[in-house]
């Protein structure tokens, strides 16, 4: 039996945080440059630092 995966959307909560986040580390990154502290941003954004790692695994 072959399973056809779908792409499913985001949830609600999950596209929320998403937002917060990128709109705090903008907030973030023009204030306080390229060392903003990315916990500082995940508290700011109402979310667990884990969220923000979940949503960007990276700094880039």
């Amino acid at each position: 039996m072959t399973r056809i995966m779908c792409a499913r959307r985001p949830r609600a909560d999950a596209r929320r945080n998403y937002e917060r986040l990128l709109t705090e580390a903008d907030a973030a990154f023009r204030e306080r440059g390229v060392e903003a502290s990315l916990e500082s941003i995940a508290r700011a954004a109402g979310v667990a630092i884990g969220t923000l790692y979940g949503h960007f695994p990276s700094r880039r």
